[in-house]
């Protein structure tokens, strides 16, 4: 995306939401961005492959915000 950095990506939308959340209580605007369900290239309902893994979620801030999106509380490790 121009003018925007990306400062986070997962696969596990209980994270996503959690760095989102970070990011709107210090008041960082965002946009995020997923790929579609309908998306070919992604494998759906296959034995022995977790369904999340299918799905990739990122959060992109804008340049001057960077650093401050950047901060180890937005990095969720489980």
């Amino acid at each position: 995306m121009i003018f925007r950095k990306e400062v986070y990506f997962t696969r596990n939308m209980e994270d996503y939401n959690r760095a989102k959340a970070a990011l709107m209580d210090d008041g960082i605007e965002y946009t995020s961005k997923s790929n579609s369900m309908t998306n070919p290239g992604r494998f759906h309902r296959t034995p022995f492959i977790d369904a999340s893994a299918a799905y990739e979620y990122h959060l992109f801030v804008a340049r001057k915000d960077e650093e401050k999106g950047l901060l180890p509380k937005y990095w969720i490790c489980l």
